[in-house]
């Protein structure tokens, strides 16, 4: 009795002392896997998770030997003796099973939260998985297979609707060979069931050999026909391209393409070609230059070599860029106003012109024109403070006040800039936190996409969306207004979206 006894004392606190390793361990490889999900530290956490799991497996194993085959000493012990143990070991087994509870609902909150409103890596993973297509990109010579080699390999596994529209601009690099080297984009359409669709597509051939292609994005769809893809495709079936790269002998050229635009009665740098590949001389400058403009640069070396804007004058499917000489549009039309170029009167226009592009992101210069166009001269080189994205707003109250959006994230999230010194510098806008419950535990601010601010009575207003991943209460937004020409900012309400 005395040795059955012991032995029985002994297998108490060997379970006790065992059920807390185990307690520990699992509680540690719940805390990495939430940390996993939140962070996405995986160097960190996966060497931990791995040795969690190899203690799982043994303990697992040892538990079914031990199942099959019961200590002698344990079958010989005593009724009375088990029954002096049965109940602290009750009251243990019932202990561990109420914190294994615990530690699961209380981490597996957390890890759900890591996945929903992009609170975590997780979400990130989740919305790739989802969303992110890789492509691989066959036709990469824009020689041989022009801007239509892209959509010939994105259309094999993801077909897109004919009638693309681009949401900012077009960018694209390629070598003297010809080989594309990036180029990044983000088109929306219709598809067949007349849905919206959006697509923001890249390719950098440093990190890749295949093309990235983002689903579902936020996109502001206005269907402009200033914004139509077609006429780029059209124009870079026809121009000289190799031709006209071969004259400034560097190692890289881009092209770049923003749907319609207006160049005001600066006739530098444009070339109007028609479908057949005809070259036109531009006979009446003293209109405004307004079209379907294709522009081939050296990147980096504006200042030295002039772009070439090649000015489609006639096309098919009604898709027909205008010709200087029957342009009327006023160059301060607010209609014609774009996210990257603003008139404030028929002989002031502000544009923000693409320094730099990568990966869906760009740096800009802001210039300035106080001729109606004729020329064009750099204001602030750097506006946004070395800070990269696309330009997402701009607009001038006055000569002196203006305001400028960059957005980022594929248009997730955006930053507003304001300048009273007339564009000379730039200062960011901070707007109130606004916090809202999540579903699960905690709060966020879902608006963070600023439009452009309009005055009236002598306020301020301005929205602030949600972005592209913004689904809180049927994408609504907030309205700030400004009693200071826009320095401070109060919240006054959440407006519905229209």
């Amino acid at each position: 009795m005395k040795k059955s006894k012991k032995v029985t004392k002994r297998g108490l606190i060997l379970s006790i002392v065992t059920y807390a390793i185990f307690i520990l361990v699992y509680w540690t490889s719940f805390y990495e896997l939430y940390t996993l999900c939140k962070l996405g530290r995986v160097h960190n956490n996966i060497a931990v998770l791995m040795g969690c799991l190899v203690f799982f497996v043994a303990w697992f194993i040892i538990l079914i030997v031990r199942i099959v085959k019961k200590p002698a000493v344990e079958e010989e012990a005593s009724v009375d003796v088990k029954k002096s143990y049965s109940r602290p070991k009750t009251i243990w087994a019932c202990s561990v099973i109420i914190i294994i509870v615990l530690i699961t609902g209380f981490y597996g909150l957390k890890i759900y939260n890591s996945s929903i409103n992009f609170n975590g890596k997780l979400s990130w993973v989740l919305h790739d998985l989802k969303n992110k297509r890789s492509v691989e990109f066959e036709h990469n010579n824009i020689y041989q297979n022009g801007i239509d080699g892209i959509f010939t390999d994105i259309n094999k596994n993801n077909q897109m609707p004919k009638k693309l529209y681009v949401s900012s601009n077009f960018s694209l690099t390629f070598d003297s060979y010809g080989k594309i080297t990036s180029f990044d984009t983000y088109l929306y359409a219709k598809n067949t069931k007349g849905k919206l669709e959006s697509y923001l597509i890249s390719y950098d051939s440093n990190k890749s050999k295949n093309i990235t292609l983002y689903l579902n994005g936020y996109v502001n769809a206005n269907y402009s026909d200033d914004k139509l893809l077609e006429p780029l495709i059209k124009t870079m079936k026809v121009i000289p391209l190799k031709k006209t790269v071969s004259s400034w002998n560097e190692k890289q050229y881009g092209i770049l393409y923003s749907g319609k635009r207006s160049f005001g009665y600066n006739s530098a740098g444009i070339v109007n070609i028609n479908s057949k590949g005809i070259i036109n001389p531009i006979v009446n400058t003293s209109s405004e230059i307004i079209g379907y403009t294709v522009s081939v640069y050296v990147p980096g070396e504006e200042s030295k070599y002039t772009p070439v804007r090649y000015n489609l004058t006639d096309g098919s499917n009604n898709i027909k860029a205008a010709e200087p000489s029957k342009v009327n549009k006023p160059i301060f039309d607010q209609s014609y106003n774009a996210s990257d170029e603003f008139y404030l009167s028929k002989q002031v226009g502000y544009r923000l012109e693409v320094t730099a592009a990568a990966a869906g992101s760009r740096s800009y210069s802001l210039n300035v024109t106080k001729n109606g166009g004729r020329t064009w001269n750099t204001l602030n080189a750097d506006p946004f403070a070395s800070k990269l994205g696309t330009a997402a707003g701009i607009t001038f109250i006055n000569d002196k006040l203006g305001f400028l959006c960059l957005s980022n994230n594929g248009g997730a999230k955006g930053q507003l800039y304001r300048t009273e010194d007339g564009g000379i510098s730039y200062k960011v806008v901070n707007f109130p936190d606004i916090q809202v419950a999540l579903k699960g535990a905690g709060t966020y601010n879902p608006f963070d996409l600023p439009g452009m601010p309009t005055e009236k009575d002598g306020s301020f207003n301005v929205l602030v969306t949600q972005g592209s991943d913004g689904d809180y209460n049927g994408s609504s937004k907030a309205l700030y207004q400004s009693k200071d020409q826009g320095t401070t900012w109060v919240y006054i309400k959440e407006v519905a979206k229209n």
